[in-house]
């Protein structure tokens, strides 16, 4: 569900809580918090949306009600999370949002709830980010999970590639001789995230194995003129393509110096030494 300009209500205000009402926020949602008691967190969080511990506030923001809770708050939200300490309390939240047919993330007791929110972390990519949700029924686990793949991506970076083209792509200069045993962890990270590889000679097997069947692997023969190597790159560029040459040390700042003539913008990753 799209929470966009929709309001969140949050029943109680511990430090969880407060973790949970910045991802609705981040996800564009109005959140109300009702609790008898704020914790500095949340009362932090609601200082920087630019809202205080009031009745009132701004919408796309924090509003804090200091009160316990009851079932009138029901009457406007879309969605509520409930994680006041007291099981007691969780569950009638839970039951009356049953009733009334909202979503309901009761962080006490996941059964309990219609919802569940899930861990959450993201990894850069030549590509852009990508966004990761680990939901396994148990928090902490749930974090670690994502964690882990977090570092997978980072390390044996498979399906990187951008499936939407852009208006302009992007290039990278490796430096290597195109065994991926040899090249450096952020090379390879390029490599995977590219449409288009271009290598002088033949393309290593291995590597070629390990790409998506659509990358456009070009294989230039040895000795072939700089510059009309460096305008196939230009073109694929300006397709919307992520390209990665990658270039021999020896031939790495002469490869260089024909992008920069064609006046592309590109990044310079060096081969292991």
């Amino acid at each position: 569900m799209g929470l966009l300009g929709r309001e969140v209500l949050v029943v109680g205000a511990g430090p969880l809580s407060a973790r949970r009402a910045e991802t609705f926020l981040e996800a564009g949602a109005y959140v109300r918090v009702v609790a008898p008691e704020v914790s500095p967190e949340m009362a932090a969080l609601a200082d920087r949306a630019g809202a205080g511990a009031s009745g009132s506030g701004s919408a796309g923001g924090v509003v804090v009600v200091v009160r316990s809770f009851t079932p009138a708050d029901l009457d406007t939200p879309w969605m509520v999370h409930v994680a006041t300490g007291d099981a007691r309390v969780d569950a009638e939240v839970a039951e009356l949002c049953e009733a009334r047919r909202l979503w309901c993330v009761a962080a006490g007791d996941a059964a309990r709830g219609s919802a569940r929110v899930p861990a959450r972390t993201e990894v850069a990519t030549p590509a852009g980010l990508v966004r990761i949700a680990v939901d396994s029924g148990d928090p902490r686990r749930s974090v670690r999970v994502g964690r882990h793949v977090a570092r997978a991506l980072a390390t044996a970076p498979a399906g990187l590639r951008a499936r939407r083209r852009t208006e302009a792509g992007w290039v990278a200069l490796v430096g290597g001789r195109g065994d991926s045993d040899l090249l450096t962890v952020r090379a390879l990270r390029l490599v995977h995230a590219a449409d288009v590889l271009v290598v002088e000679g033949a393309a290593d097997a291995g590597l070629v194995a390990e790409l998506d069947d659509d990358v456009e692997v070009i294989e230039t023969a040895p000795g072939a003129p700089a510059a009309w190597v460096a305008d196939l790159i230009a073109a694929r560029r300006a397709a919307g393509h992520g390209v990665v040459q990658i270039a021999a040390s020896a031939t790495l700042a002469a490869a260089a110096a024909e992008l920069d003539a064609v006046g592309l913008p590109f990044q310079v990753v060096p081969g292991a030494v």
